[in-house]
């Protein structure tokens, strides 16, 4: 069945470039948004729905992390737009949950949008949008919904672990980015415990159909890749356009994070290979199956041949043949069937052929 578009998406077909509409579904968690304020000495916190008791708060001699929990806060999110001098177009991209990741560079900010992708019990990919904006001593992040994969970057920071106090934006920039990489660890070792789940059930089980739980397999497979590599992309012109919002000094760690995207991206690759074996296994063992069903039938009609032959010549209207006056001759045909069957399945015993 053909799955139909959402209204906002819809309406967002008709609207000018720039316009503001959340295309994902309205959930119902509270809106907010949280002001993190932390140097190498303090750390400071404050939540609310109103953007403007966020603005007023602000410090640019601080470190200043606001973080927008849900998506449908267009007017919170415009606001604070005309607050940092942010372009439409990558508060529209915000917006957009189905836009791909993607980097993107003006003069006072860097716009990075992701994914976080895991994996359902049915085997499906759920994705959740995410984007950041790092300006000068401020990086605005949005999350489609409620989730504790950044809490624990925020629990270090205002634990004052590692160096996450005693560097800027650009480092709690890597952090959250290198959170959601981590996160795609588990995807990735979860997709192999499936495929791996799915090799053992196709030798143990040969006789049953799995191209449904392949399938599955493939489309969560091409999912992740399509993410994976488009981010990898993204990251790698980061690196390469040295914006400077990120101090040379972190670039290594940005590097850390390309490497480990590649090893993800690298791995769905062989996963691509290896769901290829799976359908060629089950196809395969479909294959046997059916050679096996030929080759039973075959044996059953090959035992049935001479028998028929027998049947066939006793069963001729004919007055002249000795055999029918004799007494026993029922019993002799009986007889006779019984041993040629018997001789012929022995004769295949011995041969193998079953």
């Amino acid at each position: 069945m053909k799955k139909k578009k959402s209204k906002s998406k819809v309406n967002k077909m008709s609207q000018l470039p720039g316009s503001l509409i959340y295309t994902g579904h309205n959930h119902p968690e509270k809106t907010s948004l949280r002001l993190l304020q932390y140097n190498e000495e303090d750390c400071s916190s404050v939540e609310d729905s109103d953007p403007e008791i966020i603005i007023n708060k602000i410090d640019i001699e601080q470190n200043n992390w606001i973080h927008f929990y849900t998506l449908n806060q267009i007017e919170a999110i415009e606001r604070l737009g005309l607050h940092f001098d942010i372009h439409n177009l990558m508060l529209e991209d915000i917006l957009n949950v189905d836009h791909l990741p993607k980097v993107e560079f003006s003069q006072k900010h860097i716009l990075l949008t992701l994914n976080i992708l895991s994996l359902n019990d049915d085997y499906t990919i759920n994705k959740e949008h995410v984007s950041f904006i790092l300006g000068e001593r401020y990086l605005i992040s949005f999350k489609e919904h409620r989730t504790e994969l950044l809490t624990p970057i925020r629990e270090r920071i205002e634990n004052n672990i590692g160096k996450s106090r005693k560097k800027r934006t650009d480092y709690l920039f890597y952090l959250l980015i290198d959170a959601i990489v981590d996160n795609y660890y588990m995807l990735q070792e979860k997709l192999q415990d499936r495929i791996e789940d799915l090799e053992d059930s196709l030798i143990d089980n040969p006789s049953k159909n799995h191209i449904n739980e392949i399938h599955k397999l493939k489309k969560a497979i091409i999912t992740v890749r399509k993410y994976v590599f488009v981010l990898r992309e993204a990251i790698i012109n980061l690196i390469k356009e040295e914006p400077d919002q990120i101090f040379e000094s972190n670039y290594k760690y940005l590097r850390d994070v390309l490497d480990h995207v590649n090893f993800v991206y690298e791995s769905i690759e062989v996963f691509r290979e290896d769901q290829k074996s799976l359908m060629e296994l089950n196809s395969s063992n479909l294959n046997n199956n059916l050679n096996q069903v030929m080759k039973t039938l075959t044996i059953v009609a090959s035992v049935f041949i001479p028998l028929t032959f027998i049947t066939g010549v006793y069963g001729m209207n004919f007055h002249n043949i000795p055999e029918l006056s004799w007494k026993y001759s029922y019993f002799y045909t009986l007889g006779l069937m019984g041993l040629i069957s018997i001789f012929m399945i022995w004769f295949m015993k011995r041969k193998k052929w079953f």
